[in-house]
């Protein structure tokens, strides 16, 4: 039987459908089918679920219409994290709101520094995100990251020493293998892109690259809710669909996305900065042509099996849209590398280290 009791903060798994939601809920499943440890998921929140998370068999979910400021205040009377969540000898900050924790070993998930990078990026939150995230580093015994890049971005700029930080990649086989599925809107070409619609996933310049592709261009399918900092953005996105260059489906179900991305021409994915890259990495999976913005993380994640392009200038992703949708061998060959190359990033090994780093922090 497992004796170390590990709390996971799953409150991201259940109220949203972003990159942490779905790391939270992944490495949780891989966690429970290890069996390594006795996992309890910390999920107290006055907000209703917005996603049907499953709970993982051998995990137990502890959720209490509990509001997020009232955390505080239980841990000042003896109830913090650990206990509200099976006293557990670890918690892990999967997020970048932190319930408060007592004597607990502490493990923090750092996706990224975006708040720290480019204020433009969060807005007026940037620097209330960047201090929390800071005292949460100081009081973490260690930070993990997805890639080296984040890793990197926690030291420069959250002040964590190296010796203090384990890079542990995400996986990437949640995504089911590709059926035989009849293509969406009825065998017409598109591209896709996928993200929430906030500055760093840079739609503003993707939708300027694609409307110069002209009109014979596949039509650009852009999957995401609105997020912050996203007025103008989103003004274009309507624009683009009024003018029948964009079909916008702001919510769509996990299988509806791989039906997308299976059957794109590429999935444009021209990010300004990221932790690790999701969409990409199942596109790759999937055996579709991946265009990437080329910044470090997207690099590491995906090696060289993405065409890679400046993500701040138009003409750069005009012509990597360009070339994808004219295909060829060389794509081709590049799809088959991509689909083995993206084999590597399983949920079990994510799950086993994430598992060894709550044995260190217990220590």
């Amino acid at each position: 039987m497992p004796t170390l009791a590990v709390a996971l903060d799953y409150r991201p798994a259940l109220l949203s459908r972003g990159g942490i939601a779905r790391a939270t809920r992944e490495l949780a499943a891989g966690l429970a089918a290890a069996g390594e440890i006795d996992l309890h998921l910390l999920g107290h929140s006055l907000a209703r679920a917005r996603v049907a998370a499953r709970i993982p068999c051998g995990a137990r979910l502890h959720r209490l219409p509990i509001p997020g400021r009232l955390l505080p205040l239980l841990a000042r009377v003896g109830l913090p994290a650990e206990r509200l969540a099976g006293r557990a000898r670890v918690v892990h900050w999967t997020d970048y709101v932190q319930p408060p924790v007592g004597r607990a070993g502490v493990l923090l998930t750092v996706h990224d520094t975006a708040f720290a990078e480019d204020p433009a990026f969060h807005g007026a939150e940037s620097a209330a995100l960047l201090a929390r995230t800071r005292a949460a580093a100081r009081r973490a015994s260690l930070v993990v990251t997805p890639t080296e890049a984040s890793a990197a971005a926690a030291m420069a700029h959250l002040g964590v020493a190296r010796g203090r930080v384990r890079v542990v990649p995400f996986g990437a086989d949640h995504v089911p293998a590709p059926a035989d599925s009849p293509p969406p809107l009825g065998g017409r070409p598109y591209f896709v892109t996928v993200g929430t619609i906030e500055p760093r996933k840079n739609h503003e310049r993707l939708l300027a690259a694609h409307a110069a592709l002209g009109p014979a261009a596949p039509l650009l399918v852009a999957i995401g809710a609105p997020g912050w900092e996203c007025g103008r953005a989103v003004a274009a996105l309507r624009a683009a669909q009024a003018a029948g260059r964009v079909l916008w489906l702001r919510r769509a179900a996990d299988a509806e996305v791989w039906r997308y991305l299976a059957h794109a021409r590429a999935l444009a994915y021209p990010s300004l900065l990221e932790g690790f890259g999701f969409p990409p990495l199942e596109a790759l999976r999937l055996g579709t042509p991946v265009l990437a913005g080329d910044v470090p993380a997207l690099r590491e994640v995906l090696g060289g099996h993405a065409r890679f392009c400046d993500p701040r200038d138009v003409e750069a992703i005009r012509s990597a849209l360009a070339e994808l949708a004219e295909g060829g061998a060389a794509l081709r060959s590049r799809v088959a590398a991509g689909r083995a190359w993206a084999q590597r990033y399983t949920w079990r090994r994510c799950a086993q280290q994430h598992a060894a780093l709550y044995a260190e922090v217990a220590a």
